[in-house]
């Protein structure tokens, strides 16, 4: 297609990027502000209003919301200063945690971040501050279930008593902690839900990366290999640990994975970090339970030999380690004066030295993350990390097969010096949580090798592979994200995710990382078969094309009018009283007025209001074909398909479509079960049909210029 009044084509920008990220609630800052800047007035966020129920309910938090009021950072200040987002740059020893909130999981990430100041600008646009520009909001950049997000609030905080209630800004003008915690807030749904999580939680948000936690306690792994991937983590990987539990706390139990040689384990039935004041402090100056930022690590010589030593960070802004290597610890006499310069400072600040061997003692967790999973190569030679992302959702069948499944082919050069070759990381959806009752559903998933007769085929593997051997120690986690690494043969295997309470029919996110490039295909899908044909119904009987034109023709001359045309009333009654009649209808749904018109407006490309004979027969051509897709998929005939279904009807049309396009699709057409009956399935088949023959005839190409098929087929639906 050639560009029009001398205008250039454009290369369409994928939605969900850093580049451009989808906008929450639809929610423009730019727009906002210019209108503001107009108008005189400040922004208030009615998505995320000064109330009650952006704080949550309080009763998890111990707190009198009554005496709850909201201001902004002007009013609050002295006159002769005025706020600011950033002050002589970000550093952790800008953030204090608060004695409210059990949030410092989430602080202890954002500490972490500020060590890198280009991940912290990924997140952070430098586009705002409190000045000539300023409108009462600001905006950031979160990672949410695949996609980057732009988040847009007010800067309407809530105090209590006349102090902050949240997290507090070291310097009393200076508040971008305060504004990114809100911003984090909003897409969590409340302030109550920072009051406990895991600190991988917020990495992945802040970061859009992969991060994995590994037990210091765990017998499995030698100290000094985990020692060797802490010191040895590339510049961006951000780092965390948690302080060993009290006695009596769940641990991590293993998953078991009987084809692998060896495996790390994703953390299992552990407490989400729920810090607050009353918690206690060791005689050790500790605190337990509590999450840390990793900082920094050292090997420097002493006397008799060499020390390990790493250093933390407590998102308090104080409270330190009172043992050896402590900032006033005699140990560092045993340094060179020119190493003791460089770490040694002395300052109650939170931020402290400890040694390796007292680290290994006192915390149970390391948590690293990065965008891909190099801090398991653990100094070895450097190989590449591909990744693939699915997603899907799950449904409410029974059977173990009937759960979405993945093939991954691990070849002999990805064993190459039998390192870890593959990284598989299952998220469910924040939704779940705000969904059923504040709780994360339990979701897991398992790794099976694939036989000899089944490494060809690209449908589901039967019911017959999942014998009840396989099936006998499957665990799940309560967590958003379970994560796992392997040291995989060469072969092929197959990837299952699945949860306990299916349903509900949860969403799901699907990361897989791999040594070889588009190794991983979900079963079943157009990716996987190639060249999908319809099969229909053994019992439906074909006409052959003249016939079959006859006899449409025959149906439309029964309803059309005279002028020969046929309008959404006649439409409707043709529908209901010829087609429905033809299919067993076990729930009685019929074609209303509205169903009738999008139909009509589908086909009728003329813009006349009415279909004539030829545009009804390629109507009735379509009709008659999905209705034999539906009644081969529906095979229990329950007169419904849910997502799963949907999307091989879908592939057996031909039609190749996003996961987002097949949500949209659900969400247009489905029920509140997001499942499609009969009739809302036929609307919603015709749509894409049509949707996408009118992209391929506007454009000359197939490929358009201003617009691609997915959005334009996205946005027409």
């Amino acid at each position: 297609m050639n560009s029009i009044s001398g205008l250039q084509p454009r290369i369409p920008v994928r939605n969900g990027t850093l580049d451009n990220p989808r906008k929450l609630f639809n929610q423009d800052f730019y727009s906002l502000r210019d209108w503001h800047l107009k108008t005189g007035t400040l922004f208030v966020d009615e998505a995320f209003s000064a109330n009650l129920n952006s704080i949550g309910s309080g009763k998890e938090l111990d707190l009198n919301t009554r005496n709850i009021e909201w201001r902004r950072p002007k009013e609050i200040i002295e006159h002769s200063k005025r706020p600011h987002l950033i002050v002589d740059g970000t550093s952790l020893f800008d953030i204090l945690q608060s004695k409210t909130l059990g949030n410092c999981w989430f602080l202890c990430a954002m500490g972490a971040l500020t060590l890198r100041r280009n991940l912290l600008e990924n997140i952070m646009p430098t586009d705002q501050e409190y000045d000539a520009n300023y409108a009462g909001l600001f905006h950031f950049r979160l990672w949410h279930f695949g996609e980057w997000v732009d988040i847009v609030i007010d800067d309407l905080l809530p105090f209590c008593n006349g102090e902050l209630l949240y997290v507090r800004p070291s310097s009393a003008n200076e508040f971008w902690p305060c504004l990114l915690e809100k911003a984090y807030a909003k897409l969590l749904g409340s302030y109550q839900n920072l009051h406990w999580g895991f600190p991988e939680e917020a990495f992945v948000n802040l970061t859009g990366g992969i991060t994995m936690t590994f037990d210091l306690k765990n017998e499995q792994f030698q100290r000094n290999y985990l020692w060797h991937m802490v010191n040895n983590a590339s510049p961006d990987t951000l780092m965390a640990c948690v302080h060993s539990q009290q006695e009596g706390t769940p641990r991590n139990r293993s998953m078991s994975v009987p084809v692998v040689k060896e495996a790390l384990d994703f953390r299992r039935g552990s407490e989400p970090i729920t810090y607050i004041a009353d918690n206690p402090v060791l005689s050790n100056g500790l605190v337990q339970s509590h999450a840390y930022c990793i900082t920094d690590t050292a090997q420097v010589e002493v006397k008799n030999g060499c020390v390990k030593l790493i250093r933390l960070w407590n998102p308090w802004g104080q409270g330190e380690w009172r043992g050896a290597w402590n900032d006033k610890s005699l140990t560092w006499k045993e340094l060179r004066e020119e190493d003791r310069q460089t770490l040694r400072r002395v300052r109650e600040d939170g931020e402290f030295w400890m040694s390796w061997e007292d680290f290994s003692l006192e915390f149970s967790i390391i948590i690293l993350c990065n965008h891909i999973p190099d801090f398991l190569d653990c100094g070895e030679q450097q190989r590449r990390w591909y990744k693939r992302m699915f997603w899907n959702r799950w449904t409410k069948d029974e059977l173990f097969s009937r759960n979405p499944q993945y093939m991954i082919t691990v070849t002999s050069s990805d064993e190459v010096n039998k390192g870890y070759n593959v990284v598989i990381s299952l998220m469910q959806s924040s939704r779940n949580r705000q969904k059923f009752g504040g709780q994360w559903l339990p979701i897991g998933f398992k790794v099976f090798k694939v036989e000899s007769q089944f490494q060809d085929t690209r449908e589901p593997l039967p019911a017959s592979f999942f014998n009840q051997d396989k099936l006998s120690k499957l665990e799940a986690c309560r967590q958003r994200d379970a994560t796992m690494s392997y040291k995989l043969a060469a072969g092929k295997y197959v990837v299952v995710p699945y949860t306990v309470e299916r349903e509900k029919e949860p969403s799901y996110l699907l990361q897989i990382f791999l040594r070889s490039k588009d190794a991983a295909i979900e079963l079943g899908s157009v990716e996987s078969i190639k060249e999908p044909k319809p099969q229909p119904c053994e019992n439906v009987i074909r006409l052959s094309a003249n016939k079959e034109h006859e006899t449409y023709k025959s149906i439309f001359k029964r309803y059309a009018t005279k002028e020969v045309i046929m309008k959404s009333q006649s439409l409707q009654k043709c529908l209901n009283e010829v087609f429905i009649k033809e299919f067993p209808n076990p729930n009685g749904f019929k074609f209303t007025i509205d169903g009738s018109r999008g139909l009509l407006a589908s086909m009728d490309h003329a813009g006349r209001g009415a279909l004539e004979i030829e545009n009804f027969c390629r109507l009735w051509r379509y009709l008659t074909q999905f209705k034999d897709i539906f009644a081969d998929i529906d095979s229990n005939r329950c007169g419904f398909l849910n997502s799963g279904e949907l999307r091989k009807a879908v592939n057996r049309t031909g039609l190749n479509i996003s996961k987002d396009l097949l949500n949209r699709m659900i969400a247009r057409f489905g029920d509140s079960e997001d499942k499609l009956n009969f009739v809302d399935y036929l609307l919603c088949m015709v749509r894409l049909k049509t949707v996408s023959k009118t992209f391929f005839t506007l454009s000359d190409d197939g490929k358009g210029v201003y617009i691609n098929q997915e959005k334009f087929m996205a946005l027409m639906m």
